[in-house]
Order: C-alpha cells, then sequence, then structure tokens
C-alpha cells in the first residue's frame, strides 16, 4: 500500500533523493531496528497508514473492511461500510510531506489505477496518510494522558479523475468522522440517476 513517491509536491520541500529512492524500491526499506520486528519500515508505514483511516472509521462507527492481499485486483485497499453500500479506499502513507505549509500534495497515478475507478459503480477516494516526522519511532507518542499519532490523512475522490492527470490531495480536506458523513451521501447519490448517480462511463 506504500507506493512510489509522488512526482512532485506543492509544500516547498524536497522529495527523497535518487539514490535512497531507489534503495527503497530495490530492498523494500530499512531492515527492523528495534529487535523484535518483522516488518520493514516500509512495510510497517502501509499497516500505520490502513490502521489510521480503520481508527477514524471506529471513532464513526463505521465499519471497514479491508481487501485480501491476494485478492488487491482492484487499486481498492479497502471498502467502508455504509448501511447503503460500502465506499471505496485507496491507502497510501507517506513521510515525504510535512503536515503543516502547502495546499496540496500529488502522487503519480498508474493508468490501470484510473480505468478499474472510473469502471466503480461507486465512489473510490484516495486516502494519503502523512506522518510527520518520517521517523518510525516517533509515529506515536505515548504519554500519560493519551497516545498522540503524529500524522493526519487527505482524501480526495477519484473515481472521476479525468485523463492524464494525477492525484491532488486538498490539505483542506483532512479525513475525519465529518467526512464519511460526506462519503456516505455520495455512495447515496450514486442510486439515484436525478442526482447523477447509477451511471457507469
Amino acid at each position: 500500500m506504500n507506493g512510489f513517491p509522488p512526482v512532485h509536491a506543492n509544500d516547498g520541500y524536497t522529495t527523497w533523493p535518487k539514490c535512497r529512492t531507489m534503495a527503497i524500491m530495490v530492498d523494500g526499506g530499512s531492515p527492523p531496528r528495534n529487535g523484535v520486528a518483522t516488518l520493514d519500515t516500509n512495510r510497517a508505514k502501509s499497516r500505520f497508514g490502513v490502521a489510521y483511516v480503520r481508527a477514524v472509521c471506529s471513532q464513526a462507527g463505521v465499519g471497514f473492511q479491508e481487501t485480501s492481499p491476494d485478492e488487491d485486483v482492484l487499486a481498492v485497499d479497502a471498502n467502508v461500510e455504509f448501511e447503503i453500500a460500502p465506499a471505496k479506499v485507496q491507502v497510501k502513507c507517506t513521510g515525504q510531506f510535512r503536515l503543516k505549509g502547502g495546499a496540496t500534495a500529488t502522487w503519480p497515478i498508474e493508468e490501470a489505477w484510473r480505468q478499474r475507478w472510473k469502471r466503480s459503480g461507486l465512489p473510490v477516494y484516495f486516502v494519503l496518510v502523512i506522518v510527520d516526522p518520517d521517523d518510525q519511532a516517533e509515529w506515536l507518542h505515548h504519554q500519560d494522558e493519551a497516545t498522540l499519532h503524529r500524522a493526519a490523512a487527505f482524501w480526495v475522490r477519484v473515481d472521476t479523475l479525468p485523463v492524464g492527470q494525477n492525484i491532488v490531495v486538498p490539505k483542506a480536506q483532512r479525513l475525519t468522522v465529518d467526512t464519511l458523513l460526506l462519503w456516505a451521501a455520495d455512495v447515496e447519490a450514486s442510486f439515484d440517476g436525478a442526482r447523477g448517480g447509477g451511471v457507469v462511463a
């Protein structure tokens, strides 16, 4: 679930150096450092991203059904289970952006993703979970009062993404419980032809 680095960021920050990018693509990330880990950094980041989205759904009392890794053929990592029907979600987790600064974050899209999302009769959302700083030991802070996430998630709908356009995630669209109300309305509208739903291009 954690893919290649973005093409560019509108944050004013520099993406990872090419040599580090190559190392990640070849060996899957840094080796575990704490003596008990079985996941490398990239896989741990992927799990963190999904867990973050699941936590928001849990707060809202909404089901979250993760796609089996062997069945991830529709470029969808999970379904967010609403009463009428699910919304489909693709999750990416990265430390290449900062939480503060910049209005958007841009992620490259594979054309196969776009075609699969376009054929969906239900809304498909891309969720970008940003960990900041990009240091696995800093993702969570265990304090006396609470455990704090050094992360936030942002989203954009992608089943209507125009051809040739990468995924531009507005930082104004923070993933919260209120987001799920918007998604549920979109799902319901997909069954209402008068509201533009129910039509597969």
